[in-house]
């Protein structure tokens, strides 16, 4: 079983695309497609809308088979040693050796956290760029669906009457880098 594990920041870009990026093969520097079984987001709870539209995208955008699970980091922003070091142990708790570990999304503390957790059990590090001109237009939806957010709990739990909204939250463009 392979695990991507994924910090999440305000906008959900990057956690699908490297998923179905892996997934398929379609990333730089990785041989062939990764049988990734499970999807592990990292996350403060103040990023709890874009929890919900993960789990929508994930729901309604054609994944396959794919386990998605939410971890609550400990703490809601870095302020402190400490702070760091509880993130990692999160991630730590997650990761295992040769799962992918995406730090893209998320605090920069948080992602120099989850690299260096990754590093630790040995881990492959990934990061996903989403093309700028992308991001105007994500966050306009991402706008528009603030203000329907029972219709993207419903579609985080399949009923996905706003499917074309919510899959037009992923980038076609993106591309996923594993590193390491």
């Amino acid at each position: 079983m392979v695990r991507l594990v994924v910090t999440l920041g305000t906008t959900p870009g990057g956690v699908y695309e490297s998923f179905i990026n892996l997934r398929l093969g379609r990333c730089i520097g990785c041989v062939g497609p990764v049988g990734v079984d499970e999807v592990y987001v990292v996350r403060s709870a103040s990023v709890e809308f874009t929890w919900k539209l993960v789990k929508a995208i994930f729901t309604c955008c054609d994944t396959g088979d794919v386990v998605i699970k939410d971890l609550v980091a400990p703490m809601e922003d870095m302020e402190d040693p400490e702070d760091f070091r509880r993130f990692m142990d999160a991630v730590l708790s997650v990761v295992r050796g040769g799962d992918y570990v995406d730090f893209t999304g998320g605090r920069k503390a948080m992602s120099v956290a989850a690299a260096l957790a990754a590093r630790e059990v040995g881990a492959h590090l990934v990061t996903t760029v989403v093309p700028p001109e992308e991001y105007g237009r994500v966050n306009e939806l991402i706008r528009r669906l603030r203000g329907v957010e029972g219709l993207v709990e419903e579609a985080a739990r399949g009923n996905c009457g706003i499917k074309d909204l919510v899959c037009g939250l992923v980038s076609g463009g993106a591309r996923t880098i594993v590193l390491m």
